[in-house]
């Protein structure tokens, strides 16, 4: 059974649309779309288990040259 988890994504200035790019290519990444509202991205992934839930945030998505900041939300059913 698969983790899903929905990711928001704060991103510097400018740096929007390289990093959501960058976001559409990461393993585990289904989708990722630019959004209004308190942050600049959300994230749609989906993964083998919590660990790699953890993985892709500190691994991948947080060494992206612009993201400032990330709010994760395991979807539970």
């Amino acid at each position: 059974m698969s983790v899903q988890a929905f990711i928001l994504v704060h991103i510097r200035a400018g740096k929007i649309v390289p990093v959501i790019e960058r976001l559409t290519r990461l393993p585990g990444v289904k989708e990722a779309y630019p959004i209004t509202g308190n942050y600049d991205a959300i994230i749609k992934a989906e993964v083998n288990d919590l660990k790699d839930v953890h993985q892709v945030m500190i691994d991948r998505i947080h060494q992206i040259d612009g993201v400032t900041d990330t709010s994760t939300h395991i979807v539970l059913q």
